[in-house]
């Protein structure tokens, strides 16, 4: 099955996003499902609960990557829930662990999960026009598609939930040419 990750501004307890974020991530999440892939995040708020929550009001399969070892710390709206107990550590595992990925938002974290997704050679989408840094990406890049000059991977833009689910889905068949170092090399054949 097709796997596209989630990655985006969390949400604290007591804090909302912004409405336009929470519909972008509400309908990026139920194109995912529509695609029939499954929806991969970090499985608490913000944009993982609202990708979440579109994808399985879509009949979608949802699967989160909690940074607790407790399960019913997942948001409600997380089918398979890993409690991996690592904290932030587990970026590592929506990040690399993914087809493709689509950023939504998001602060320092979430720079985090695109900087190892590029460097795993993962297939990038970024939804601009959700605040953060997925409205300062482009601006910080080399030609606009790279994060370093090594090239690893090409990351792509998207003005619309709809644009950055058929750009992920297009993408996600593309060969991995990640990294060579290897202690960081961990997919099959490279």
């Amino acid at each position: 099955m097709l796997t596209i990750g989630v990655i985006g501004r969390s949400a604290r307890e007591g804090e909302t996003l912004p409405d336009a974020v929470s519909l972008a991530a509400y309908e990026v999440g139920r194109g995912i499902a529509a695609a029939g892939a499954a929806l991969v995040t970090g499985g608490t708020g913000g944009v993982m609960e609202h990708s979440s929550r579109g994808a399985r009001e879509a009949g979608g399969l949802t699967i989160g990557f909690l940074p607790y070892a407790d399960k019913s710390k997942a948001n409600p709206y997380v089918d398979i829930a890993f409690a991996t107990g690592m904290g932030t550590v587990r970026n590592i595992l929506t990040a690399r662990g993914c087809d493709s990925v689509i950023m939504i938002g998001g602060g320092v974290g979430t720079l985090n999960e695109v900087t190892i997704a590029y460097d795993s050679g993962v297939p990038l989408v970024v939804l601009e026009g959700t605040s953060g840094w997925a409205d300062r990406l482009r601006g910080a890049i080399e030609d606009g598609k790279w994060l370093d000059e090594r090239r690893v991977v090409e990351i792509s833009f998207a003005a619309t939930a709809d644009e950055a689910v058929a750009i992920a889905v297009k993408r996600s068949s593309e060969p991995r040419h990640g990294t060579r170092l290897e202690a960081h090399t961990g997919w099959a054949g490279q």
